[in-house]
């Protein structure tokens, strides 16, 4: 019987362990089978883990074709047909492919030319077929020639270096990608150039170049512009010229007509992606702030990397695919650059790549249900499928494209309820709320998304409505308002005592002034307010402690509590330290500094009068700063002159307040006013930087002492 019971037990042991297995299991994410984290960005631009819209699956090789393994493969092109076609530059062929992906169809290692005789490639680097006429295009890179030809092998255009006058004869003519477009203009990368893609017609006339990347606008770009601009001819041949990054890959959206090249140079700093019309105009030129690949130079795992966007192809959705080499990722956006999905990594697993190596990605189905990832370092293509989180993605962001905003609103719901950080599907709800009419909600889910620009639009929408829903309100409310305001200044102008007025020392002195007073006439009368403020010592310290208590709460309001639309800082990005800094300490170093440099410059203001008379000056910067947060939250973008005219009147008000303060707590002339004022904030810099280097020294100062007392303290333990 005592076995018996043993027996039992170990059997119900076993299967609890068994039951707690699959449950561990089945609470696993989708990704957890994935050789790296699964991540998006939020709203604040942080890295959150994420639903996974992709999973590889399998990675083929070229043994996995039937054919001898793919070297040093180096682009990869799907068809109309969905058949692929795969440049294996270092065995000198192209792989036609099946859509299945697992079958050669053809091989293509010779070609016939229009005389009859046999051709080889020698290294190609890129191909693409027409959707139009299905002529293969074939950058034949050693061979120094693009060619064109039929599905069967045979050439019927040969392109070699053009003899024009407007291409530079010293340059070899080195083809490294190629594509076409509807009007049978043929575009070619050379990696020997920085003037864009070479163009030419349907008959292979050359035309010019094309899409030629941007100079960034650096400091040192900056200055050779202006020392070129001023050099003589014969010093310009000695100093260095500034020449836009070359983009080395390039995909087209035949549907458009648009043409997407993407840049790897680590020392590029724009049009890494770029969105060229067939005038050759950058349409993503507005999104001059926006990050391809990674937000930061930090990725989720912590290791610094530059972005290197080898490869971009635009899906049959509109969807663009950018690949990076520097860390194996394909960053995945809608049509209008919004990120959907990150996938991919550095390793040996299915779904991770070798460093640098990756060399094309391509994409299959409407919804872009695959995507293919050409990695040149392990000869082999690997294939992600989209999961079902993939899908509704890609199901709502196709009817958002399409203008079925209200189609999409339930998609996107959807979408929050399996990932509620995906940023993309906030930014869905608010369209879709504000094309339903919906505006408060609209502004609701775009203030989610960080969105200010899709906000500015509600609020727009939302205002009017809300003005028309409250006009009568609002008119009666200005009459009553403007009622009470005449009738308090009557009845304070009965009231009020008349100041008398004498005449001493060929100025007018104002007698008998209370502080809130005084600190109206020295803010509209400050040629003489401050010199009655000096004459009759009317200042006090108390309201220059509540001036700068207001100065600090004002900077506050006006970061944190600023209409949206307007808002500079998010939310979750606050500290009151640099608010103290910007208000109180600030004050502080001017008053210390104007002091010490007057004392000087035989100033006769002393550090308590700096302190009350700069204080006084400060209230129109203040009261501006109110007004703007006011003006926030009633104004649009469009009207952001309104905005602007507040702050540039506060601020030049605040400076000639400022200018008479210390021209009349000193009692200097306007020159030696102007030096004083340039002097002071010299010392401020001064002040500040010590301030800094002291509380440097004191915590390693602290952390010494507090080092040595946590060792007295062990050693009196142990």
């Amino acid at each position: 019987m005592k076995i018996k019971a043993k027996r039992r037990l170990l059997h119900d042991t076993a299967v609890i362990c068994v039951l707690l297995c699959t449950a561990s299991a089945l609470t696993l994410p989708a990704s957890a089978d994935e050789p790296y984290d699964v991540y998006n960005y939020n709203y604040l631009g942080e890295a959150v883990p994420s639903q996974a819209g992709y999973l590889a699956e399998r990675a083929i090789s070229g043994i996995d074709l039937g054919t001898t393994p793919l070297d040093a493969p180096s682009d990869l092109f799907k068809d109309e047909s969905d058949a692929f076609y795969l440049v294996d530059s270092g065995n000198n062929r192209i792989l036609k492919i099946n859509s299945a992906f697992d079958e050669i169809i053809q091989i293509y290692d010779s070609f016939t030319m229009p005389d009859g005789s046999e051709t080889t490639l020698n290294h190609p680097k890129g191909v693409y077929v027409s959707p139009d006429s299905g002529l293969m295009y074939i950058a034949d890179h050693e061979n120094m020639r693009a060619l064109v030809c039929q599905q069967d092998g045979k050439i019927i255009m040969e392109i070699t270096k053009p003899e024009s006058t407007a291409y530079d004869q010293q340059l070899a003519f080195l083809p490294q990608k190629i594509l076409c477009d509807n009007a049978g203009n043929i575009y070619i990368v050379l990696n020997n150039t920085t003037k864009g893609a070479a163009m030419f017609d349907a008959d292979g006339n050359f035309i010019g170049y094309y899409g030629a990347n941007t100079i960034a606008r650096t400091a040192t770009v900056i200055a050779n512009y202006f020392w070129n601009a001023i050099a003589s001819e014969e010093e310009k041949r000695y100093r260095a010229r500034s020449v836009p990054t070359a983009f080395d890959n390039f995909d087209i959206d035949p549907d458009k007509g648009f043409i997407y090249t993407s840049t790897s140079s680590g020392s590029s700093e724009t049009d890494i992606v770029k969105k060229v019309n067939p005038e050759g105009y950058n349409l993503f030129g507005y999104m001059s702030d926006y990050t391809w690949g990674d937000l930061f130079s930090t990725w989720y795992s912590g290791t610094n990397y530059k972005t290197k966007i080898v490869d971009i192809d635009i899906g049959d959705d509109g969807s663009i695919n950018c690949l990076d080499a520097a860390t194996g990722r394909v960053f995945q956006y809608d049509k209008e650059a919004d990120l959907l999905f990150i996938m991919g990594t550095l390793g040996d697993q299915v779904g991770a790549f070798t460093q640098g190596s990756v060399s094309a990605v391509e994409t299959k189905g409407e919804r872009c249900e695959n995507i293919y990832v050409l990695d040149a370092g392990k000869g082999t293509v690997t294939v992600f499928e989209q999961t079902g989180f993939g899908g509704i993605v890609h199901d709502a962001t196709q009817l958002y494209n399409a203008g079925y905003y209200e189609e999409a609103l339930e998609p996107w719901l959807e979408v929050l309820k399996r990932d509620g950080n995906y940023r993309r599907a906030y930014l869905g709800i608010s369209s879709a709320y504000y094309n339903m009419g919906r505006y408060q909600e609209s502004m609701e889910y775009a203030k989610k998304a960080d969105a200010s620009g899709r906000y500015n639009r509600a609020f727009e929408r939302y205002r009017s409505q809300w003005l028309r829903a409250h006009l009568t309100t609002i008119l009666l409310g200005i009459v009553l308002l403007t009622a009470c305001i005449w009738g308090i200044k009557f009845w304070l102008k009965k009231r009020r005592d008349t100041n008398a007025t004498t005449e001493k020392g060929g100025r007018s002195v104002m007698m008998d002034f209370t502080q809130p007073q005084w600190v109206k006439h020295v803010i509209f009368h400050p040629f003489e307010g401050f010199e009655d403020l000096r004459w009759k010592k009317g200042g006090t310290l108390k309201y220059t402690i509540f001036i700068i208590a207001a100065l600090f709460f004002a900077l506050i309001a006006n970061d944190r509590w600023c209409g949206f639309q307007f808002r500079p800082l998010p939310d979750a990005m606050f500290s009151v330290v640099p608010y103290i800094m910007r208000s109180a300490v600030y004050f502080l170093a001017w008053v210390i500094g104007n002091w010490a440099v007057c004392t000087l410059l035989d100033g006769e203001g002393t550090m308590k009068n700096i302190a009350i008379y700069s204080s006084y000056a400060l209230i129109p910067y203040i009261v501006q700063m109110f007004v703007q947060v006011i003006l926030s939250h009633i104004l649009v973008r469009d009207e952001i002159v309104f905005f602007d005219t507040v702050y540039y009147v506060g601020v030049i008000w605040t400076v000639l307040l400022l200018f008479q303060a210390v021209k009349a707590v000193h009692q200097y002339s306007f020159t030696k006013t102007i030096a004083a004022i340039i002097l002071t904030l010299c010392a401020m810099l001064i002040i500040l930087f010590l301030a800094v280097l002291f509380l440097s020294l004191f915590q390693k100062v602290y952390v010494f002492f507090y080092s040595l007392y946590t060792e007295i303290l062990y050693r009196v333990r142990v």
